[in-house]
């Protein structure tokens, strides 16, 4: 069951650490797109003073992007009408309307809520890439794209440290109150095929965009290995960003000035307005593969098809 899956992978002494080292990532940007699995910010500065930034709440982006043509808009399942709406959802629309990505992060940690902390991660790897990369030496409009995430993020390098070191210090990071992690976990400690299919399917039913993406983001790479040649690599096919799109057609934010669409123009040059348009953009005539297999994902997950979307070898 998903409480047993939580109490094992919290029994074998799974500390903060562990859990930003084990998380799944869905977002594929550039050399780290590689790694499902994320390590967490190196943490060498003393704790911050506490924060007292007193800002309106972001208001929640609702987005109404049209698909590419080829692969069809599914959106997961919602709960059943004897379970009540997931607060995660809150905190989605939070995260997706944030100007301020420093902000958001000190909220959830001061207030944490279902997925606060699962979303502070994300703010933490999306604003370490952007501190990484160097404006100056960019085109143009990979520099304008920079410089956007760079304003949204509001963190400085030492900034960046100190905000590793708040997450790496939170002693309520609990899996009963963070469902998303807690479904990773249930899934990651989960007992054979069976275990791993049934956790799989209570992340359909949960219906994050995100999770769901970064579960079956190895069955992607699978089903996309037989089109990978010599002249083809899979970073020319799109295989690292397979999980990325699927996230986006289960609802994920990734339309105009989203962190997603911002990071694919800054780190690729590929700035076509939306997550989609863009990887069609790069991609070129190797998108039609990428798609392809997005919409049979999709489908499967939209069947509820969890045995078919298991990593190789687990199915």
């Amino acid at each position: 069951s998903a409480g047993r899956g939580r109490r094992r992978a919290v029994s074998t002494g799974a500390g903060p650490d562990t859990i930003a080292g084990m998380r799944l990532r869905e977002i594929a940007i550039g050399a780290v797109l590689a790694a499902l699995l994320a390590g967490g910010v190196a943490l060498t500065v003393p704790p911050p003073a506490p924060v007292t930034v007193d800002v309106p709440p972001p208001t929640p982006v609702k987005l109404a992007l049209a698909p590419v043509p080829g692969t069809p808009h599914v959106t997961a399942t919602p709960p059943t009408a004897m379970q009540p709406e997931p607060s995660w959802r809150d905190m989605h629309a939070k995260y997706a309307g944030a100007r301020n990505l420093r902000v958001f992060f000190y909220e959830a940690l001061r207030k944490p809520g279902n997925g606060a902390y699962f979303y502070a991660m994300r703010v933490l790897d999306t604003c370490g890439l952007v501190l990484k990369a160097a404006p100056s030496a960019l085109p143009a409009e990979r520099r304008k794209a920079a410089d956007a995430l760079r304003q949204r993020c509001d963190f400085t390098a030492e900034g960046l440290a100190d905000a590793g070191r708040e997450l790496d210090a939170a002693r309520n990071i609990g899996l009963s109150t963070d469902p998303l992690l807690g479904s990773m976990f249930d899934y990651l400690s989960a007992d054979g095929p069976d275990g791993r299919a049934t956790m799989l399917l209570a992340a359909f039913e949960q219906g994050n965009p995100e999770v769901i993406a970064s579960l079956v983001a190895p069955a992607i790479e699978a089903q996309m290995a037989p089109a990978i040649t010599p002249e083809r690599d899979s970073t020319a096919l799109g295989v690292p960003y397979g999980a990325t799109l699927v996230a986006c057609r289960l609802g994920a934010d990734c339309g105009p000035d989203s962190v997603r669409t911002l990071e694919l123009c800054m780190q690729m040059g590929w700035c076509g307005g939306s997550v989609p348009k863009a990887l069609r953009q790069g991609l070129g005539k190797n998108f039609a593969a990428l798609d392809g297999v997005a919409t049979r994902v999709l489908r499967d997950i939209e069947r509820r098809n969890a045995r078919r979307l298991l990593p190789p070898g687990h199915g």
